[in-house]
């Protein structure tokens, strides 16, 4: 008996082996799906540090250069309709005077702050040469500015009253700056430079505002208002390094071009911004303004200009040099 009583004794080392592999195989897949943690974080951080450093690069890169700022001198007449459609003065006030002279290339600027009502007027003239008398609307909340470019005289007439407006070859009375022609090219090694998003902030202490330009899109077409408005700045082209065509749906600032930015400091200050003024006129002498230029990519350029003391006769005023 004693001699056959190896034949019922248990063998467990199969067991022991598969509780091992058991093991094993688990240890590879925990490793195996650390592994896939590891390089899919590696391969986020590798794309985030590229895209990093491609974006750090542009900015560095991009050196946006001011060459000069010139303040422009304008003659506004500003006329307010009130509520029967008759001229009254830009404070709202009855009109006593209906004579007026304006150097050449002033305005005569007609508000009407009705909010249902529009109104007619015209613009006649029998001496300015080449002068197209104008029948105009002026719809309600909306502004009209009539361009006098030739001498002679003017009958402004809004139906109810009218208004005679003599322009002198040598009138020098343009009064304050409104406008800013804000010359742009690029520094050694810049990246291009897309002009239609760049933002301009103006400040003068009482007055701020941002600035940009109006790009839009209609039915999958970019169209472009290139105008100086009370939102919006103007872009012009200087000097193209191809002698290609300006192109305003696509003002691309490259090495080598030369653009000029016009911004309407009076409209911005009068009828747009954060806190408009309709009594602004434009930047008198000895007035400090604080201007930032801030393009889609690079630094933000920051500049502080000083009004001279007096203006004289000039139209044009060379601000920044």
């Amino acid at each position: 008996m004693k001699a056959n009583r190896h034949i019922y004794h248990q063998d467990n080392s199969a067991q022991v082996g598969i509780g091992t592999l058991i093991i094993f195989i688990s240890m590879v897949l925990v490793a195996a799906v650390a592994s896939a943690l590891l390089i899919k974080t590696s391969g986020v951080l590798q794309q985030k540090a590229s895209q990093t450093g491609q974006e750090t690069t542009r900015e560095v890169a991009s050196n946006l250069r001011i060459d000069r700022i010139i303040g422009e001198r304008d003659y506004y007449l500003s006329l307010n309709l009130n509520d029967s459609g008759s001229f009254r003065k830009d404070d709202g006030s009855e009109l006593t005077v209906f004579t007026y002279t304006s150097p050449v290339g002033g305005y005569v600027e007609i508000e009407n702050p009705n909010k249902t009502a529009s109104f007619s007027i015209t613009v006649n003239s029998s001496d300015a040469k080449d002068f197209t008398n104008i029948s105009q609307t002026v719809s309600a909340e909306s502004v009209y500015e009539c361009y006098l470019e030739k001498p002679g005289t003017y009958l402004v007439n809004s139906g109810s009253n009218s208004v005679n407006v003599t322009v002198e070859q040598d009138n020098y009375e343009y009064g304050y700056i409104s406008k800013l022609r804000i010359t742009m090219s690029l520094g050694p090694g810049s990246e291009d430079i897309d002009l239609s998003q760049l933002i301009v902030y103006l400040s003068d202490a009482t007055h701020t505002a941002d600035v940009n330009y109006h790009l839009g899109k209609s039915e999958g077409v970019y169209f472009a208002n290139n105008t100086a408005t009370s939102k919006y700045f103007s872009i012009s082209s200087i000097r193209i390094r191809d002698d290609t065509s300006f192109d305003a749906t696509q003002p691309v600032l490259r090495s080598g071009d030369v653009m000029e930015v016009t911004v309407d400091v009076r409209k911005v200050f009068k009828y747009g911004g954060a806190y408009p003024d309709p009594s602004y006129t434009g930047i008198a002498t000895r007035t400090s303004l604080d201007l930032q230029i801030r393009p889609e990519a690079g630094s933000l350029v920051i500049l502080e200009i000083t009004t001279p003391g007096s203006y004289f006769k000039s139209k044009y005023i060379q601000l920044l040099i």
